[in-house]
């Protein structure tokens, strides 16, 4: 007797292969594909351009499918003959789609929206989404558009009908947008397996990270009046995180600034954590010089309006103030808004203009962007610095005496 579920697409077979992560997905979410590609729209199932490239208003989750079935017609072989089945990833587009279509309203209650993603016509996709329920939209790249443009990880497979060949390996993205409204990649799951569960795993994670949140605003209340993070030194164990860090920042641990490439996950410096143990922060530094400089190389923080950043920077300033340098300096973008109005109310003086610094810095690295934030061309670094009168300057950061930071 045959398998019932053997060609149901609403079933998944026991003994699917399991898809193997080989790094097709480790390029997104870093400059230059951490954001929608900029003019490229896509047809959804309610016959509307969809841009996530401007006017994104809130995240939204966008699950990648290869291709939904039809019940009761069994996709053909492949080109080499391989049955679809025996394709790592290639089953379960409908498990996956249901998936998200039954929590769909967890997701709403989390301000978050959701849409699929195939290479599929829309009127293949419409056919799926009346036959399931759906109540959400699919989106199409039959053209490729997008999927050239993010380098979306493709197989082959013989389609009778309702799209192109090249099909999308099954994945999941949460965007949400930046100051201008731009869709930016900050997750991506990838591979997925089993296929019914992935909603259920973006779900718990998109979870965890709002009860952070959550708790990194309790810290914020509870220590009202006070510093709400704690700053150490970086650690051994720190490594892998700091890695991290850069990563999503800067897209890469070796960073530019004033003609120099440095190693930042070798350099000194210090991390920010709340209740001891989460790090919300990271400033690294160059080993500063006695009767010297010192430059900040890197200053991030995952935690908004808790003065992280400025106890990083103060940090960084006393050890250099401690070492007996008489200089403290750093490099920011020219697109770089808030931080040209972060280091100034900090009382650091802008002292330099480095025209085409980027420019050439894109030499070395062409990943670097042409764009940067508020859509401004990214060309020029600008210098800061504090000048400390002496070793002895009777300047005091505010770590140094309680205070609001």
């Amino acid at each position: 007797m045959s398998d019932p579920s053997a060609h149901d697409p609403r079933v998944l077979p026991p003994g699917l292969p399991v898809p193997q992560d080989d790094g097709a997905c480790d390029h997104l979410g870093r400059p230059p594909f951490d954001l929608w590609p900029a003019g490229l729209g896509l047809i959804s199932t309610s016959d509307r351009l969809v841009r996530l490239d401007r006017d994104l208003r809130r995240p939204v989750v966008v699950f990648v499918y290869p291709r939904t079935g039809v019940s009761g017609q069994p996709p053909t072989r492949g080109f080499d003959g391989a049955a679809w089945d025996d394709i790592p990833g290639a089953r379960g587009c409908t498990p996956q789609s249901c998936g998200f279509r039954d929590l769909h309203a967890e997701f709403q209650a989390l301000g978050i929206d959701v849409l699929g993603l195939s290479t599929s016509t829309s009127e293949h996709q419409r056919e799926f989404v009346a036959r399931m329920g759906v109540r959400f939209e699919m989106l199409s790249d039959a053209d490729l558009r997008l999927t050239r443009a993010l380098g979306l990880p493709t197989f082959q497979f013989p389609v009778e009908s309702g799209g192109p060949q090249t099909l999308l390996r099954r994945m999941a993205m949460l965007l949400e947008p930046d100051d201008l409204g731009r869709g930016r990649i900050v997750k991506v799951w990838y591979p997925v397996f089993p296929p019914d569960q992935n909603a259920q795993t973006v779900l718990r994670w998109l979870g965890s990270r709002a009860e952070r949140a959550a708790a990194y605003q309790r810290v914020i209340a509870e220590r009202r009046g006070t510093s709400a993070c704690e700053i150490r030194p970086i650690e051994p164990r720190d490594q892998t995180w700091i890695r991290e860090e850069l990563c999503r920042n800067w897209g890469a641990t070796q960073i530019s600034s004033l003609g120099v490439w440095y190693d930042a996950d070798r350099l000194p410096g210090f991390v920010a954590t709340m209740g001891g143990v989460e790090r919300v922060g990271l400033a690294t530094h160059t080993p500063p010089e006695p009767g010297g400089r010192c430059e900040v190389i890197t200053l991030s923080s995952r935690v908004e309006h808790a003065g992280v950043g400025s106890r990083l920077l103060e940090s960084c300033m006393l050890a250099a103030r401690d070492a007996g340098c008489t200089r403290i300096h750093l490099t920011t973008t020219n697109d770089n808004l808030r931080a040209i109005e972060f280091y100034q109310r900090r009382g650091w003086s802008l002292c330099a203009v480095h025209p085409g610094a980027m420019d050439r810095a894109r030499i070395a690295k062409p990943t670097i962007p042409e764009r940067g934030m508020h859509g401004l061309p990214l060309r020029d670094e600008i210098e800061f610095e504090f000048r400390f009168r002496s070793a002895s300057d009777s300047w005091t950061p505010r770590t140094e005496r309680p205070s609001v930071a």
